[in-house]
């Protein structure tokens, strides 16, 4: 079974490479999971949040060369 690996992390969900990558990879067709993209966004909490909550872009093992080249492509 594949396993899920980090591709990379974002700050914020306003972030444009965050968005584009999304974007990018929806079109290309490889599925991911964007980790603690929502609890950024919950704007009254954010005061209370720790600073060092990042939003993980996750990927299938198998599609990560892919993925890399895409997120390159942006950078």
């Amino acid at each position: 079974m594949n396993r899920l690996v980090k591709l990379v992390s974002f700050d914020s969900v306003m972030d444009i490479k965050f968005n584009l990558l999304k974007d990018m990879l929806d079109e290309a067709g490889i599925a991911y999971i964007s980790n603690n993209e929502n609890m950024r966004a919950v704007k009254p909490a954010l005061s209370m949040m720790p600073s060092n909550l990042l939003i993980d872009v996750l990927v299938y093992e198998e599609n990560l060369d892919e993925a890399l080249t895409i997120l390159k492509s942006i950078d």
